[in-house]
């Protein structure tokens, strides 16, 4: 059935447009805007009343250099000579920059006063693919000119390969393979490298990035001659890539030398992988040739209880723990990797050229679930694990040297806290120095922790693939910030995390992990949760009963900051931090503040970590929910549950808990309304929207409800509520 194009429908569909569609007065060099559809405030995320501040003075939110463009386009547009386009850089919502392009003309005028019509599109993915193209084809340039060097330049849409060169007579040449990848032709390529050159390209194809990768081409005397390329893939404006491009360079005489060192006895002659001197000079190596932008780990690897497994059953037994364990390395590790056994129990892995370092959180983590043996010795159990230590380069250092004495620290650390796990050291500061070097902070500087918090937990929480390694971050940057001197996650089973997750500063390492927690969980279950059911601050001298008092004195606690976790009015674990010191600590209101709603954020990341995989670019979401003057609840409209308050909430109604129902939390009811607003949202309609007039009982307020899809499914959807305070209205 055909719709009726009324002006009311135009409307709405100017509003909803993607692009910007703005309508300006501009009289006595003054601008001034008369109309803006919800689209220019998406684009840049602003609210409504947010982005009209924004237009009130433009020129302030304008890069500086960039103002002369602008007003050029103003004059010009005055002329009324035609459309008039112009590109420039403006700040979001969020603080970033975005490329506008503005295509406007004159549409009325009178007297001195001008209306100027303009539609507005973010240019910026377009601007940063040319940018890139600019600055790879200067790079081009210049290496087409380097002897001994050859030329890549893939062109994923045609599936051609370019390969340009010099010859020994200075001539330029082109090689041109056409449906290269398509029918790949690995005869070129030697044996043991083929596997590994093509993984490497189809992982550049997937996601624009940087590798760098060693192999063996066939000259045309069959011999092979071995070259390093350093790669690039390339976003197109399509949204996929498009282009990998880089160079190659002949390597053959370093990689000879480097062969000439590991025939000299450089293989453990036990399990068959580097021994400790050639493991060492492999990274030196490896860390020799990286350049600013190389992303590397160095992970020493020490078995749990080795000596015990060894001396019970036998060195022969012994040595074939370790060939096992040297073999799993060997399965986990690309062939650019260097593998090797510098001690009895002890391995160390060299991971080059990460593209983030989730990667070696994925990967320690992996190292620890597979290296896990459980034994007997005469009804004796005997359980051989792994503790695994991580420095990253060239964040914790960029020598062998450095690095070795950090991950050697965080291998301490593992040891002293439970071993059968992994550590990356000073994840929480690494991981921050990841989030600001991509936005160009100065690398070589110790990290503020008087920057905002909650930022950085946000960005450790929702970048790191790792829930472990992500909640572990956030807790050791917690600590750290407040001054405790230990802080942990501990729970039931239904918890998705496979233990305490714990950070302890060394001087108040007790090595009573397992003990402690088991009497806090079960303290926690009969005492904490009665008397404390949300964030409090609990000092030694002010216990409500005895086993409280006991548990502090045998532990040496002074001050706890205890936070429960709960998921339909259930308990589930709880996030605490304790103070040891002789002091007794207190917290500001602004601190406390702050503290209630980080944990908001780490209950939203352990209760409901699949909505952190659904929706994309959350952090952005997170930040603007967080900003915006009202209170906004995500919910599954299917079971009712409540997976994401904003920090509004979190003030106004802390009752209301991650997990609760809705109309259990907003309406103090025992099953869902009748009229449920939620159940009004139609599952064909991603654009669907509601509005009614309700009472909150958590907020004791009538509110402007609005129901909208955050992300519209068949099943298991997600709707955002976001309701206004309109008890004076209402009243009045």
């Amino acid at each position: 059935m055909a719709i009726e194009l009324n002006v009311e429908n135009f409307s709405s569909m100017i509003d909803n447009t993607i692009t910007g569609i703005c309508f300006f007065e501009y009289e006595e060099g003054e601008l001034t805007p008369i109309f803006i559809n919800e689209g220019f405030f998406r684009m840049l995320g602003y609210t409504r009343l947010q982005g009209m501040k924004y237009l009130e003075k433009v020129e302030l939110s304008i890069i500086p250099e960039d103002i002369p463009i602008y007003k050029q386009a103003i004059r010009n547009v005055l002329k009324d000579d035609g459309v008039v386009d112009a590109e420039f850089r403006t700040v979001t919502g969020s603080g970033g920059l975005r490329w506008l392009h503005v295509r406007g003309n004159l549409y009325a005028r009178e007297g001195k006063k001008y209306t100027i019509v303009t539609v507005i599109v973010d240019a910026t993915e377009r601007k940063n693919v040319e940018e890139e193209l600019q600055r790879q084809a200067e790079r081009l340039h210049i290496l087409s000119e380097a002897e001994g060097e050859k030329i890549i330049d893939y062109n994923a849409k045609t599936d051609v390969m370019t390969i340009r060169y010099n010859d020994e007579y200075g001539i330029a040449k082109d090689e041109i393979h056409s449906r290269y990848m398509e029918r790949f032709d690995a005869s070129m390529i030697f044996k043991e490298d083929v596997a590994y050159y093509k993984a490497v390209l189809e992982s550049l194809l997937k996601s624009p990035k940087h590798d760098i990768i060693e192999f063996r081409i066939k000259r045309f005397d069959e011999d092979f001659t071995w070259y390093q390329a350093n790669l690039t893939s390339l976003l197109g404006p399509e949204g996929y890539v498009t282009r990998i491009v880089g160079r190659m360079i002949n390597i053959n005489d370093r990689k000879h030398k480097e062969m000439e060192l590991l025939l000299r006895a450089e293989k453990d002659a036990l399990t068959g992988i580097y021994n400790q001197g050639a493991t060492e000079q492999l990274i030196r190596n490896a860390i020799d040739a990286s350049t600013e932008n190389t992303l590397s780990a160095l992970m020493i690897i020490d078995l749990d209880n080795f000596k015990e497994a060894n001396d019970l059953l036998g060195h022969a037994y012994g040595d074939q723990l370790l060939e096992k364990t040297a073999n799993i390395l060997k399965e986990m590790f690309k062939g650019g990797d260097v593998i090797g056994r510098i001690g009895g129990d002890e391995f160390m892995v060299y991971m080059r050229n990460m593209s983030s370092i989730s990667d070696a959180d994925e990967l320690a983590g992996s190292i620890v679930k597979n290296v896990r043996y459980d034994l007997d010795f005469e009804g004796q159990p005997i359980h051989v694990t792994c503790s695994v230590g991580v420095a990253v380069y060239p964040y914790h250092g960029k020598t062998y040297e450095e690095l070795f004495e950090k991950a050697d620290r965080a291998v301490y650390t593992v040891k002293a806290n439970g071993k059968d796990g992994y550590r990356v050291y000073h994840a929480a500061t690494t991981t921050v120095y990841h989030a600001n070097r991509k936005v160009g902070y100065d690398m070589t500087k110790t990290i503020d922790y008087n920057r905002n918090i909650e930022d950085q937990v946000m960005q450790i929480l929702f970048e790191d693939k790792v829930l472990e390694s992500a909640l572990r971050s956030s807790i050791e940057l917690m600590t750290a910030k407040y001054q405790f001197q230990k802080g942990y996650i501990c729970g039931n089973d239904s918890l998705p995390i496979s233990r305490t997750i714990q950070f302890t500063v060394k001087k108040y390492a007790t090595g009573k992990e397992a003990s402690a927690h088991y009497e806090l969980k079960r303290m926690v279950n009969e005492i904490l949760y009665s008397f404390f059911p949300g964030v409090s601050m609990i000092h030694d001298y002010d216990l409500p009963v005895e086993e409280m008092h006991d548990y502090f004195q045998a532990e040496g606690i002074k001050t706890m900051l205890y936070y429960p976790l709960t998921s339909k009015g259930e308990f589930q674990g709880a996030i605490v931090f304790e103070n040891h010191e002789d002091v007794q600590m207190e917290l500001s209101k602004s601190e406390m503040e702050e503290i209630r709603s980080l944990f908001r954020l780490m209950e939203a990341h352990i209760l409901q970590i699949g909505l952190m995989h659904r929706l994309q670019n959350f952090v952005a979401q997170v930040a603007i929910f967080d900003n915006m003057d009202s209170f906004v609840y995500v919910v599954n409209p299917d079971n009712h549950e409540i997976s994401f308050i904003n920090k509004k909430v979190v003030m106004d109604s802390p009752q209301v808990k991650i997990g609760d129902t809705c109309y259990r939390a907003l309406q103090n009811r025992d099953t869902p309304c009748e009229n449920c607003i939620l159940h009004k949202l139609d599952k064909n309609d991603p654009h669907c929207r509601c509005t009614e007039e309700l009472f909150n009982y958590s907020l004791r307020s009538w509110t402007r409800c609005s129901a909208s899809w955050l992300e519209c499914r068949e099943e298991n959807g997600l709707a955002l509520l976001n309701s206004f305070d309109i008890s004076e209205y209402f009243m009045g």
